[in-house]
């Protein structure tokens, strides 16, 4: 299984290497205060890679992997912080308002939420994902087809949010993580190149239950080569978002 950081042409060979490039990108990105000890730095790639940071007191104290997402904004409801990383929200059917299903996310713009109180009543989430285990079937039929006759059956537009589920003996302090389980159809993908590193990776939009839309990155040493349109991937997820909080107030700087 690929890194968070392979999915986005960020794979790197050693710890030192690691390190140095993330802080490189990172002070090449923008940044916006959200505390009086507390801002947050936002690297995109052209490719759509991007990395976002919370920097307190001129340390490193958050850093997520994510992929710009571009797909339709889902609505959703009673958002809060579960943890330093983590939100839990509820996903809105577009339609009627109804909910779809809870699910935890890692926000791009969690430092923002949290600075405001850590709740938010309702908003609209681009959602997006990085494959950590994914395959591919030609289409729905393929995928129905490759179900066990005695295991349970599956949509091919099903979303389990696995990292709400604890476990049966939770470990103290357990909270939930930013996972799915989910199939869907792909309705486009692309094959884009990291300019940063040079390194490719698959960017494939796929629509799951309910309609809702979400792109997600596929490192290239998982697949070789994209999904096409009408084929249906699954697989286990690792789910990112933004609610485009205060998205005015971002402002260029430097700060190594």
């Amino acid at each position: 299984m690929s890194s968070h950081f392979d999915a986005i042409g960020i794979g790197v060979t050693s710890q030192e290497e690691f390190g140095e490039r993330v802080v490189s990108l990172i002070s090449a990105g923008t940044a916006r205060q959200v505390g009086k000890k507390t801002s947050e730095h936002v690297w995109t790639d052209p490719s759509g890679a991007r990395l976002v940071a919370q920097v307190r007191k001129g340390e490193i104290d958050f850093l997520l992997p994510c992929l710009a997402g571009t797909a339709p904004a889902v609505p959703v409801s009673d958002v809060h912080l579960v943890d330093d990383e983590t939100a839990m929200l509820d996903l809105l059917d577009g339609v009627h308002g109804e909910m779809v299903c809870p699910v935890a996310v890692e926000l791009e713009d969690r430092a923002v939420l949290a600075h405001s109180g850590g709740r938010l009543e309702s908003g609209s989430l681009v959602l997006a994902a990085l494959a950590e285990d994914i395959t591919v079937h030609a289409d729905a039929d393929a995928y129905y087809a490759s179900q066990d006759d005695d295991g349970p059956k599956f949509a091919a537009d099903h979303f389990i949010p696995s990292g709400i589920f604890s476990p049966e003996e939770p470990s103290p302090g357990w909270t939930p993580s930013a996972h799915a389980l989910f199939a869907g159809e792909v309705l486009k993908a692309e094959t884009p190149v990291n300019t940063a590193t040079g390194k490719a990776f698959h960017r494939i939009r796929v629509r799951t239950i309910a309609e809702i839309e979400l792109d997600v990155a596929v490192a290239a040493t998982d697949l070789e080569r994209p999904p096409a349109p009408g084929n249906i991937v699954t697989g286990t997820f690792f789910l990112t978002g933004s609610l485009g909080l205060q998205e005015s107030a971002v402002k260029r700087r430097r700060w190594f």
